[in-house]
């Protein structure tokens, strides 16, 4: 107080009045910002807290299950089986079981071959063992079987539905919707609590290029990536013993359930990306760290879980044991070893441009439309701002670097290359570039949801304040270079696909996009006009698939109807197609034994024991692959093997061939009409067009 105040005395009514205390809070003079509202969440000082599961939490989490079960009850799905009608053609609407959309003949790893599989386990009651997918008990790695390794499948669950429709759709809807729960949740948990900003991250992977155009198979190796994540946070700072019970059970059951996928390739890179991400978080989050005193009971808990999963996955262990050493010595894929260093099958900004590409037109280098698709990259300017963040704001987020440092990793590994010995050491030798780039955007989608939340509170808003013009002119000049590039390197990548001109819409949208990642410039909503923009743009990828219903395009055509009645007479004769081999895969469908189709791995012991008993040919089918027949008489009953492509192989034999009956082959469907020497042995039974089933006279 100074002089002049001291001695003046105060007006009556303007001095402090003591009042009695009050059970009821006083009323705060500026209205409170609810938690939701509150920027300053994601700042280390603020209070810690775990996932919020308010109103509309549980209400979003609703809509997830209801979608998913609204899919199966109508037995829709996102897979081209609808290319059945025009690839087998049996007279019917070529939109028999299409909903909406058109059908991709480009995911035929989906229609062509996953489906018949899993038509053909299916109609066997689900065995171990399966010829028509591969020898020995290939099923137990690729389709549902009953065993009790299930518990840790959710997509083989859809067995116990009554019908082939709905198991099918149950199967294939479970991999978005695991998707969308596990990243919604583990959105929420590292933005402390942004709802939109959550929504807009686990939306973004969801219809990225990278997860739809490869028919959602990343999508569950995602989700389970995110729930398992989110687990082990719980059960670290959670501090209820039911709660931890709860957390160590589920991230036991999710680690399982993410092993089994048994896809390397994505697998071993998104463990890296989100137990550093969780390094990361514990990190920025140590103050909180459970007390040393419950570190047992955690651990207890964790190993109580581990042992629970260890006994019930001994048994297929123990099932799979000779399985796995065949799948490892397979000429394809078992023994690929990647050192790395190949690069982008397109280039690491070619999603900036994805409009202009379908499953149609797209650059002949670029292999194809799946290939060529991953998620849209902003890291280039995200880790300097965010080197620039730490200088300004003198506070390292720990996640932001962990996933920065994850991103970096991945881009030497498919630009530059490891060493033999380092690709080994860290398994990336399992990892080829083109598949390593859909995990390396899924990082960069992860990366880009932490910078948003980082640069949303207060005090780094102000920064701009200390930053001169000439900076943010420069930042500005800087984002527009480094866009203007990534269209130079696309017009010169795309064979001519993409001209000049036509990039100048992308170039502006995309550098407007990165402008508002530029923290430096006071820009009011920068979060909900960059999420309202990014997720315009990704939506037309809805397209990218079909909606399906159930299975009808396979189980209603003509030529699978008669050939499914005569497996049903007498399902243990063996099948040969001889000639296209999308006949091998409807076959395959009907669960009958058959020689050729899509083999997991060779039947050495039922089939490869008559064909080639010396092993002479061991390279050219120790693989997966596609297999067709050749008839070739050369009256010495020669059995000849031929490698066509690195996933396929020819068998070129006698149809009358003595082995013929050593192998119970009994059926034998020709796409063309048959010289009377390759059918001397057997009469027609059945014609659909231009095809022929021949059955072997007794």
């Amino acid at each position: 107080m100074s002089k002049k105040q001291k001695g003046r005395s105060t007006p009556a009514g303007l001095g402090p009045v003591v009042k009695p205390a009050s059970a009821l809070p006083t009323k705060p003079l500026q209205p409170l910002a609810t938690p939701s509202e509150n920027d300053d969440l994601s700042d280390p000082e603020c209070p810690f807290e775990l996932i919020r599961f308010d109103k509309r939490v549980k209400i979003t989490l609703g809509a997830f299950v209801a979608l998913f079960v609204l899919f199966v009850l109508f037995k829709w799905h996102y897979v081209s089986l609808p290319m059945w009608n025009t690839l087998l053609p049996d007279g019917s609407p070529a939109t028999r079981g299409l909903v909406a959309g058109t059908p991709k003949r480009i995911r035929m790893d989906d229609y062509a071959v996953g489906a018949p599989w899993i038509l053909s386990n299916a109609l066997n009651g689900y065995p171990l063992e399966n010829e028509a997918i591969g020898g020995l008990k290939s099923p137990m790695l690729t389709v549902p079987v009953k065993h009790p390794v299930a518990f840790f499948k959710i997509g083989s669950w859809g067995m116990f539905l009554p019908d082939l429709d709905r198991a099918y759709a149950w199967m294939y809807d479970t991999s978005p919707f695991v998707l969308l729960v596990g990243a919604f949740l583990f959105f929420l948990l590292v933005t402390r609590n942004d709802y939109w900003l959550s929504l807009t991250g686990t939306l973004t992977l969801l219809l990225s290029s990278g997860t739809v155009r490869w028919s959602f198979i990343p999508a569950n190796m995602i989700g389970y990536s995110c729930a398992a994540f989110v687990a082990a946070v719980y059960l670290l700072y959670e501090r209820k013993p039911l709660r931890l019970a709860i957390a160590a059970l589920l991230l036991v059951w999710l680690v399982c359930a993410y092993a089994l996928i048994l896809y390397p390739p994505y697998q071993l890179p998104m463990a890296y990306l989100f137990g550093l991400a969780l390094v990361g978080y514990v990190i920025n989050n140590r103050r909180n760290l459970f007390p040393l005193k419950s570190v047992l009971l955690k651990i207890g808990l964790l190993a109580g879980a581990a042992v629970l999963a260890g006994l019930m996955l001994a048994p297929f262990f123990s099932d799979i044991q000779e399985t796995l050493k065949a799948v490892t010595s397979t000429v394809y894929p078992g023994q690929r070893s990647e050192t790395g260093g190949t690069g982008f099958i397109a280039n690491w900004y070619s999603e900036y441009y994805s409009w202009f590409f379908s499953d149609e037109v797209f650059p002949k280098s670029w292999l194809n439309i799946c290939e060529l698709s991953h998620y849209l990259n902003f890291a280039p300017v995200i880790i300097p701002l965010t080197g620039v963040l730490f200088v300004l704001n003198r506070k390292v987020d720990w996640m932001l670097v962990a996933v920065s440092v994850f991103v970096l990793f991945m881009w030497v590994w498919i630009e530059v290359g490891f060493g033999q010995g380092l690709a080994k050491a860290s398994l990336m030798s399992m990892v080829p570039t083109r598949r390593a780039q859909i995990p390396m955007g899924v990082g960069g989608i992860v990366l880009l949801i932490l910078y948003l939340n980082a640069i949303k509170n207060s005090t780094i808003r102000d920064t701009y304040k200390h930053v001169p013009v000439w900076g943010n002119v420069l930042a500005i000049v800087g984002v527009i270079g480094f866009v203007v590039y990534t269209a130079y390197v696309n017009v010169n990548d795309s064979d001519g696909l993409i001209k000049p001109y036509q990039t100048f819409v992308p170039v502006v949208f995309f550098s407007l996009l990165n402008i508002l990642l530029i923290f430096t410039l006071p820009i009011r909503y920068r979060a909900s006009i960059f999420c309202a923009g990014l997720l315009i743009f990704l939506l037309p990828n809805l397209k990218a698939n079909p909606l399906s219903k159930g299975v009808s395009p396979i189980t209603e055509n003509a030529f699978y109807k008669t050939v499914r009645q005569l497996v049903e007479q007498d399902p243990q004769a063996r099948w040969l197609v001889n000639g296209n081999q999308f006949i091998t895969y409807m076959v395959t469908a009907t669960g009958a034994k058959q020689i050729t189709g899509v083999k997991y791995l060779p039947d050495r012991k039922h089939i490869f024991s008559v064909l080639d008993p010396q092993m002479k040919r061991d390279s050219a089918y120790n693989r997966y692959a596609h297999v067709t027949n050749q008839s070739y008489i050369d009256g010495k009953d020669s059995v000849i093997l031929v490698n066509q492509y690195e996933d396929g192989y020819v068998i070129a034999m006698d149809p009358c061939s003595p082995r013929m009956k050593k192998l119970n082959v009994k059926y034998q469907v020709f796409d063309h009409q048959p010289q009377p020497v390759e059918v001397r042995c057997m009469k027609s039974i059945a014609t659909l067009g231009s095809l022929t089933i021949y059955q072997v006279n007794p």
